[in-house]
């Protein structure tokens, strides 16, 4: 049984098309609301050919279910989502703001990382190797070049402070216009830069264990990512180093959520493959109010290979448009929900409440065939590069397809 449109928006008259094999002994239609208990409606129909055709306005944003009766067995049902007039303008895709490659301590190269990401579905990623900005430049060099479609933000894992152990944490530097890295190799003027910040900061810390310096260097990357219109996510604040403890201080981590304007935590990463270590960062995240802003939760696979995490770990953007901006917007304004999938079925999601709930339909509904589709582009791409020879048809009809399979799904 096949519907279209599967997400509309509320309070809209939709005109709805179901399709079975066998439309005879059809004895009633229902749709009601899984929110709303109280919600059932009988609608009206016709059938032709073995579709069936209605219209039909949702009151009750969320989740509900269309039934159809029969008069010699048993019903059959299909999921449908609502959303608000705003929600239903946002574009869902699914993107990997984390991954290394053979610029730092990856073992592939950017290019075959965004191959490897469009096999796993993403639509969007960054390639972000350490304090080094350059395999982000060459991986969208290469994807302008070979017209590849994937969005890739420049990006960076900026290292905070002179070492991993002394106290500081590592920040995503997203979508800057420059790397964070090398506006500190003038030593004068970064610890000139730092020093004021610890004059501003020294006096309005929260917890006495901090030290000035050490958080200031944390305050002057974000900052530094603002100046440069980047968002800056504060990456696996519970990662273990090779001393046994956190590589961040934690009194830090509590402070960067209460009183820094970082945009976003990843609260969902590749921090030992312990995930128990995921979920104390994500605890720590809800249970302290940021007085700024709320901040984006965000899930990455940190991959160092092109099979490490990708499309296991990634993040849901609600995003007015499939672009650099669009991604940046999004975060900055909360509309994202971090995911983590656990075996072949399962999945956690972490986000706000209405979020999370569209993006688990989003997954058993919507994403499967989406990622089937991205998985045979990479492929054809794949191809190309192998074969030495142009898939161009076969491309463009993939293409297409996956524009098909959009515009059948949401009411626009």
């Amino acid at each position: 049984m096949k519907i279209n449109p599967n997400v509309v928006e509320q309070n809209r008259n939709i005109d709805y098309t179901l399709t079975l094999k066998n439309s005879s002994n059809i004895e009633s239609i229902e749709i009601f609301s899984k929110s709303d208990c109280f919600h059932l409606d009988v609608v009206n129909y016709k059938i032709k050919n073995n579709t069936i055709y209605f219209t039909y306005s949702m009151a009750h944003i969320g989740e509900f279910v269309v039934k159809i009766n029969f008069t010699y067995k048993e019903s059959k049902t299909v999921n449908l989502y609502c959303l608000d007039k705003d929600m239903i303008k946002l574009k869902p895709l699914k993107g990997d703001l984390h991954m290394h490659t053979i610029y730092s301590d990856g073992k592939r190269t950017p290019l075959a990382m965004c191959i490897s990401s469009m096999e796993s579905g993403m639509d969007f990623i960054s390639i972000t190797d350490h304090d080094n900005y350059n395999g982000s430049l060459q991986a969208i060099k290469k994807v302008k070049d070979l017209n590849l479609d994937i969005l890739v933000l420049p990006g960076e894992e900026v290292t905070v402070g002179e070492s991993n152990t002394s106290g500081n944490g590592h920040m995503l530097s997203i979508n800057s216009n420059k790397s964070i890295d090398e506006q500190r190799q003038d030593s004068n003027i970064y610890e000139k830069e730092v020093i004021e910040i610890v004059k501003d900061i020294e006096n309005n810390l929260s917890d006495n264990s901090i030290d000035p310096l050490v958080y200031a260097k944390n305050i002057w990357v974000i900052n530094k990512i603002k100046e440069a219109n980047g968002i800056s996510i504060l990456c696996h604040p519970k990662w273990l180093y090779h001393n046994a403890k956190y590589h961040l201080h934690q009194p830090i981590y509590k402070e960067i959520l209460k009183n820094s304007r970082v945009d976003g935590i990843e609260v969902v990463g590749d921090i030992d493959k312990i995930e128990e270590l995921n979920n104390m960062t994500y605890l720590t995240y809800m249970e302290i109010k940021n007085k700024h802003k709320y901040l984006a939760p965000i899930a990455n696979s940190d991959a160092h290979d092109s099979d490490h995490y990708t499309g296991e770990r990634f993040t849901i953007v609600f995003a007015k448009e499939k672009t650099d901006e669009g991604i940046v917007e999004a975060i900055r304004d909360g509309n994202v929900c971090a995911i983590l999938k656990r075996g072949d079925q399962e999945h956690q999601y972490i986000g706000n409440s209405d979020l999370a709930h569209y993006a688990y339909f989003l997954i058993q509904e919507y994403f499967p065939k989406h990622k089937k589709l991205r998985n045979r582009l990479a492929k054809l791409y794949l191809d190309e590069l192998i074969d030495n020879q142009s898939f161009k048809n076969k491309i463009d009809n993939t293409k297409d397809r996956l524009q098909e399979h959009f515009n059948n799904f949401f009411a626009n």
